[in-house]
């Protein structure tokens, strides 16, 4: 059973800043959960969604008044990763704060087992990367997907708005003709006429992640008919019944798999188990979570490179008491990691005490 459960909100500052469709971010605010059970196993988690909601409906905020209602329903209950879930079912959506909880669970299951998280899990040692690029000023750019290549990655994914996409996309086309490109619009290119895109088409990319917000389903469909280029949905995606809609459909073709935006690992599982091919992207997470998202990717199955990179890539300083690194694209995965209890103590804007 559970005895308590603290959350911190440690602001983490990027090392450059993030550019995507609806943002550009400096500094992320995350939400790290410490749960420690009445006989002291300690599990952890990261809640990832934003300070506002511009990615999902849930913000910091909100997966901070979740877990209060999350741990309600679990008082006096004997919690396990499998039975999760169904409790925590009155809860409507609240996906990112039920699998910032499931995240711990696990820990804790891992720790009863005498063995590390990923030897619980059958992970293995490495993670084949790609790199999220976002189209600034051109020539940093195109310096961006040098280093990248020349780094190893496999897969290079360009964010923009859609007005900045196109000239950027011909003349990174014309350094780079052979590049493994693609990109993500996160659901902003609606008012894009169907000749927009089949300039896309063009470019031979890899594949165009979500293009239309999360829900336009059928409008997705009737796109991908017109198109050579694979859609591949990514915030449309919150459990096993979306990846069934989007086949049925014919909504897109390819699956990113995010565990935070499904809810937990097993409903990431779950879809792994469909036979879509996908893929496993990041949240610009710190080192806790990105450890987590890193173990399900390095399951057999993944069509294309994680969305990911190591710790030193995006913020000035980790959580991870273990630096994860990127060697020729593919990133290494320690035997075992802990958060840097210390690092988050001094970091920690605030900390919200729960006892069950």
């Amino acid at each position: 059973m559970i005895k308590r459960a603290d959350l911190s909100i440690v602001p983490l500052t990027f090392k450059h800043p993030i550019v995507t469709a609806h943002a550009v971010l400096s500094v992320r605010r995350t939400l790290i959960l410490r749960l420690e059970t009445v006989d002291g196993v300690v599990g952890y988690g990261e809640g990832v969604a934003f300070e506002t909601p511009w990615y999902t409906e849930e913000t910091t905020q909100s997966m901070v008044d979740t877990s209060k209602l999350i741990l309600d329903l679990l008082k006096r209950e004997t919690v396990t990763t499998d039975v999760f879930p169904n409790l925590v079912s009155s809860i409507i959506g609240q996906r990112m704060a039920k699998a910032m909880w499931e995240s711990a669970l696990w820990e804790i299951e891992a720790a009863r087992a005498n063995k590390s998280l990923k030897s619980y899990m059958n992970a293995g040692d490495s993670v084949s990367c790609g790199r999220t690029i976002g189209i600034g000023l051109l020539n940093q750019t195109m310096k961006s997907i040098e280093t990248a290549l020349d780094d190893g990655f496999e897969r290079i994914k360009l964010k923009a708005s859609p007005n900045e996409l196109l000239p950027a996309l011909r003349e990174i086309r014309a350094v780079f003709p052979d590049a493994p490109l693609m990109i993500d619009l996160n659901g902003s290119a609606s008012d894009q006429p169907i000749e927009w895109f089949e300039q896309l088409d063009a470019h031979r990319l890899l594949m165009i992640e979500q293009p239309y917000p999360s829900r336009q389903f059928a409008k997705s469909a009737a796109l991908q008919a017109k198109l050579m280029t694979p859609i591949c949905l990514d915030e449309s995606i919150t459990s096993y019944d979306d990846v069934e809609t989007m086949t049925q459909l014919g909504a897109g073709k390819i699956v990113n798999i995010k565990p935070a935006r499904v809810g937990g690992l097993n409903e990431a599982l779950h879809i792994r188990q469909y036979g879509a091919p996908y893929w496993v992207g990041g949240m610009y997470e710190s080192g806790i979570g990105r450890y987590h998202t890193l173990l399900f990717a390095s399951l057999s199955g993944a069509s294309f490179p994680a969305d990911m990179s190591g710790t030193s890539a995006y913020f000035e300083q980790d959580l991870l008491d273990t630096p994860l690194e990127v060697e020729n694209g593919k990133l290494i995965l320690p035997d075992s990691v802990q958060p840097n209890w210390a690092v988050i103590e001094q970091m920690r804007e605030e900390t919200i005490s729960l006892q069950a």
